[in-house]
């Protein structure tokens, strides 16, 4: 498939919600989380342990394992809804166009110390 040249926002998340499911319930993680990503920029989610900030990154990857599941919103990438993608379509883009940098968990951020100090 040939690259196109795309003027808009790199990244579009509209309202999502991802949840976890087990034999007998439904486990929410994120609910009505959106974001627009231009060119260019950088964004940071900071929170606390747990709060769904890697769920986010996996959801984007479209990797949420077995278990995990996007159960409403979109998450758009140069354009295209990445919850519509095939498989092969999404392995075309995963590692040349669109990345997770795990954390390192020697350089997370410091419960103890203010987060604006930290991140200056």
């Amino acid at each position: 498939m040939e690259k196109q040249d795309y003027n808009g926002p790199i990244l579009e998340i509209d309202q999502l919600s991802i949840s976890f499911f087990t034999r007998l319930n439904e486990i929410p993680a994120v609910m009505d989380f959106s974001c627009t990503i231009q060119p260019g920029e950088a964004m940071g989610l900071v929170g606390e342990s747990g709060c769904g900030k890697s769920t986010v990154a996996l959801g984007v990857m479209q990797d949420l394992g077995v278990n995990g599941r996007i159960v409403g919103g979109a998450i758009k990438f140069k354009g295209r809804d990445l919850n519509l993608m095939s498989n092969e379509e999404l392995r075309d883009i995963r590692g040349s166009e669109i990345a997770m940098i795990y954390q390192e968990p020697m350089a997370s951020l410091n419960p103890a110390m203010k987060i604006g100090k930290q991140l200056m």
